[in-house]
């Protein structure tokens, strides 16, 4: 591979390389935050891949971070925290512009992009794993949407992805429950499993004779990662789905909130994880997922997806809840978050005082359905 000065140019948290065939390589490179990203990484890697969508050398492109730890733990939550503290939340919606228009961009993308995602693969990190066609774990990795824990929610897309992945998708929202490579790739969430190292990984599809391939690039892609794959036993998300479709069935939000919670004598640890974790989860992060997934169940466009969760970010950074979920979690880390009361447990109890309306009438349509506003 050659570093060419050129490609070093984009952030000096990034290492971007030219490798032979075509093949280019992008690096995350902070390890200190497992890879954490702002919005000048977020910006700067929107850059790069609208310079190798146009740039008819580059064939294909290959995504990883330069530690095995992780390949992304998300968005960097604490300094979108700051900026909401310093009444600066027009500087935190521009991290969501920013974030959203890379997933929308790859998710649109005309040329193979693999993602390597060793490690803990979170949040936004999750975000850009999925807007991927090729999605490599490893026996190592942990994936989740983990945003209950934080007074967030599960943006980046997965208020499609979810609920792509039906009942399954709306308990992961809900729960933040860590998947491991079984899992992820038993939902389709990765495309393919590897147990080899990633230098060798990376050097065979580097190595590819895309011209043994009239069929295209993404077609020989496939067939060299598929002689890789090494599939692994079942893991606690497969052992648990008669549990998980018996809890979540999306049609009631108080019943499926309470049926999780309910699973906190399981005699699974993982299922107890997940009713803890909704347990001690801020309750309009909850309410917010459970709705976002009915909307996502209507199948829209990735454009329409980001343009809502544009303005549900801006509405949810504002709730008190996620300054306080960043407070206890990763700032102060005392894990007790004081969140906002409400009397009743029920989508209009918990959303109706100060409901996430926005300009998207299907959105709206919704939010009257469930009876958060009249």
């Amino acid at each position: 591979m050659t570093h060419s000065p050129d490609l070093n140019r984009y952030h000096p948290d990034l290492i971007v390389e030219e490798a032979k065939n075509g093949w280019r390589v992008v690096r995350l490179n902070r390890p200190k935050s497992l890879h954490a990203l702002d919005e000048s990484i977020v910006t700067a890697l929107l850059r790069v891949f609208e310079d190798f969508h146009h740039d008819d050398q580059v064939k294909a492109i290959w995504l990883d971070s330069t530690t095995p730890k992780a390949f992304c733990a998300g968005g960097d939550v604490r300094k979108l925290r700051q900026l909401v503290i310093n009444q600066e939340v027009e500087a935190a919606n521009k991290f969501f512009e920013q974030e959203y228009a890379l997933d929308l961009l790859l998710h649109n993308y005309a040329k193979p992009v693999l993602v390597w995602g060793e490690g803990y693969v979170m949040g936004g990190g999750l975000g850009l794993f999925m807007a991927a066609p090729f999605r490599l774990v490893t026996p190592h990795s942990r994936l989740a949407m983990p945003e209950i824990n934080i007074g967030l929610y599960p943006d980046v897309g997965a208020t499609r992805f979810l609920a792509d992945r039906g009942s399954i998708g709306l308990f992961t929202g809900l729960t933040g429950s860590i998947m491991t490579s079984a899992g992820a790739y038993g939902i389709g969430w990765a495309t393919h499993i590897c147990d080899t190292h990633r230098d060798i990984v990376l050097q065979k599809v580097i190595d590819i004779d895309w011209n043994h391939y009239p069929a295209g690039d993404f077609r020989a892609i496939d067939d060299t990662l598929n002689s890789l794959h090494r599939p692994v036993a079942p893991g606690p998300l497969q052992n648990s789905l008669d549990v998980i479709y018996s809890v979540c069935r999306g049609v009631d939000f108080k019943y499926d909130y309470e049926a999780i919670i309910g699973l906190n004598d399981a005699r699974s640890d993982w299922l107890r994880q997940a009713s803890e974790n909704l347990q001690k989860g801020s309750p309009a992060t909850a309410a917010l997922t459970w709705l976002l997934w009915q909307w996502g169940k209507q199948v829209h466009s990735w454009n329409e997806v980001f343009e809502l969760e544009l303005q549900i970010s801006d509405w949810k950074i504002r709730h008190a809840d996620f300054v306080e979920g960043v407070r206890a979690r990763l700032v102060d880390k005392d894990l007790s978050p004081e969140w906002k009361v409400y009397s009743e447990l029920s989508l209009k109890g918990i959303l109706g005082d100060c409901p996430p309306v926005t300009s998207i009438a299907s959105w709206n349509t919704l939010l009257k359905q469930y009876g958060v506003i009249d």
